[in-house]
């Protein structure tokens, strides 16, 4: 087996700081294909490389794409994650961060494990959804806007900026409607996503948009093995806070988490506690025995994401004899 060799990377919009362990040079190039090649250049062929960087949107999506077709490994950690491994530090700049970034990656080179290949497809559906949560906030800050200036009299139906920002309401809502209906149309074109999608929708309190979110978020189900990790990820998951015998407080969910994911679940969980009865018999009867509100919820929600992995590894569809959790 060969040794590994870091690559470290520092993203930023235009350069690339690059730390490469074990050998601990360190350089800087362009983040463009010229920039891309001297960084392939740098690979030993007699080690086995890993590429590491930070999670930084879209400045680095040139370069995943660019690795990708070059067969070239890599892996993004949460910049938190490189942060708190590093203890206190003084100081920073983008040479720092990336020499960081390297002895993150080589203390951890054996168990650091490659980001497999996202499929175009599921890039494609993760951008179309974050426009339409961008285009439903931008919606509701107009309409609670409007609200708040006809219920103080500042303003009357009649007035230019009521029917200003009403029109613009509108065409956000027609916006919203459009986007929709491209994220329909790109999950019927892949069979993958689209049996999947069958699959999650045959859950009662699943919609739509959250069959989507489901498979934008887990690679079509390919990022996470099980359900408990996939808990864990998008703040689920109880975790004790005991410490010797002074302290015994209530287990509690990290706020270390995918917020966005966990509010569209949130939306699922209430659905559900109206439209399927056995959850809503369950969540009275909780909440009935002295269980806080949020916390009954809050295992809607993983049930939800225990019988959406159910359902997508058996392939078969929702049966609540067979699959109730």
């Amino acid at each position: 087996m060969k040794e590994k060799q870091i690559l470290a990377i520092d993203v930023s919009k235009r350069s690339l700081d690059i730390c490469v362990r074990p050998t601990g040079v360190t350089f800087k190039i362009s983040n463009d294909l010229s920039g891309f090649k001297e960084l392939t250049a740098a690979i030993n062929p007699d080690l086995e490389p890993l590429v590491v960087m930070e999670h930084t949107g879209l400045y680095s999506f040139k370069l995943e794409k660019y690795l990708e077709e070059q067969g070239v490994p890599y892996c993004k950690i949460p910049a938190l994650e490189i942060k708190r491994s590093n203890g206190l530090v003084r100081g920073k700049n983008d040479k720092i961060d990336s020499v960081r970034i390297a002895e993150y990656a080589w203390l951890r080179r054996t168990q650091l494990v490659a980001t497999p290949k996202t499929k175009e497809k599921v890039t494609r559906l993760n951008q179309l959804l974050s426009l339409r949560a961008k285009l439903v906030k931008d919606c509701g800050g107009y309409k609670t806007r409007i609200k708040e200036m006809l219920d103080t009299e500042l303003i009357s139906k009649s007035d230019l900026i009521y029917k200003t920002q009403k029109a613009v309401i509108t065409a956000l809502n027609g916006n919203i409607q459009k986007v929709e209906s491209e994220i329909e149309t790109l999950i019927e074109t892949d069979p993958e996503l689209k049996n999947n999608f069958d699959l999650i929708r045959t859950i009662k309190g699943v919609g739509k948009i959250v069959a989507a979110r489901m498979l934008a978020v887990t690679s079509n189900f390919k990022k996470f093995s099980n359900a408990r990790k996939f808990n864990c990820y998008a703040g689920l998951a109880p975790f004790k806070h005991e410490s010797g015998t002074s302290i015994r407080g209530r287990s509690r969910v990290s706020h270390l988490a995918n917020k966005e994911i966990k509010t569209v679940l949130n939306l699922a969980a209430f659905c559900a506690i109206r439209f399927n009865q056995e959850l809503k018999l369950y969540y009275e009867k909780r909440v009935s025995e002295g269980m806080k509100r949020m916390s009954c919820i809050n295992i809607i929600r993983a049930k939800i994401v225990g019988r959406i992995f159910a359902v997508v590894k058996r392939q078969t569809p929702y049966d609540a004899q067979t699959l109730a959790a």
